[in-house]
């Protein structure tokens, strides 16, 4: 991210002129962004945040130089915790692409209005999501605190597949109507044990509000208690979306752009 002086001075609680004192004296030391040609705004990355407060940090009256030359040419500043917490507290959320953004920034993710690059990523990261809070919640030996994120998230994923194969643009989250919808569209039967899962899931959840806000007033956990099985869970879910998969092969769908919604 990108900061003007005045935002990089507020930062480092110091004054506008200070600020540029330091960016000219340590001009070797940070991007050439922070001293521009004439006509260009100054601006500062993080890394050259970083730095200034590793100037400002050892900066005394009589200030030596070459010492706080020498130790931001080590780049130990970078990883400081205390800076980068310094740092983050005066960062937004969303911010400006940066200008060198590509592949090797693997920290983060790029947003934009497009949607997602290919056809079923999203409903895919979904499965991966709730796939990796499943194994965490086995390995940890007490997923009683797992319970209901993985379930919701192996819902979610469920509809999410179920719209895209029945190629569904009404705004529902039942997922009994979707099964009839995908079964409609294709004119075919999901077959079993798959789709007495889905319909199970459905009874518990069917407005998929009960594993998203622990609503058990809608489905059937209002009238009865259920013990389930991560281990057999993990594997009918595996068996899901194995299905799920050949079905959208079989059928074509896959690089076709989704229109559904909700």
């Amino acid at each position: 991210m990108n900061r003007t002086v005045s935002q990089t001075a507020r930062i480092l609680g110091v004054d506008v002129p200070q600020v540029k004192t330091w960016a000219w004296l340590f001009k070797n030391q940070l991007s050439s962004q922070a001293n521009p040609v004439k006509g260009c705004p100054r601006l500062f990355t993080d890394p050259d945040v970083l730095a200034l407060m590793h100037i400002a940090m050892h900066w005394e009256e009589q200030p030596d130089i070459e010492e706080i030359q020498a130790g931001l040419n080590c780049d130990d500043h970078r990883e400081n915790p205390r800076y980068r917490q310094i740092l983050y507290s005066h960062t937004p959320l969303l911010q400006e692409p940066p200008e060198d953004l590509d592949e090797t920034w693997n920290h983060g993710i790029f947003l934009n209005g497009g949607g997602v690059e290919q056809y079923l990523e999203l409903a895919r990261s979904y499965r991966q999501s709730a796939e990796a809070l499943l194994d965490s919640a086995l390995k940890s030996r007490e997923p009683r605190y797992w319970g209901y994120p993985v379930l919701f998230a192996y819902r979610h994923t469920l509809e999410l597949y179920l719209k895209i194969i029945g190629e569904i643009q009404e705004p529902i989250h039942s997922l009994e109507d979707c099964v009839r919808l995908v079964e409609k569209r294709h004119n075919e039967k999901i077959s079993s044990p798959v789709r007495g899962w889905i319909t199970e899931l459905d009874s518990l959840d069917p407005y998929g509000t009960a594993f998203r806000y622990a609503d058990d007033q809608a489905g059937t956990l209002k009238y009865a208690e259920y013990w389930v099985d991560f281990t057999q869970l993990k594997f009918a879910f595996s068996l899901i979306f194995k299905m799920l998969d050949n079905a959208i092969l079989r059928t074509g769908l896959m690089g076709r752009p989704s229109k559904q919604r909700g």
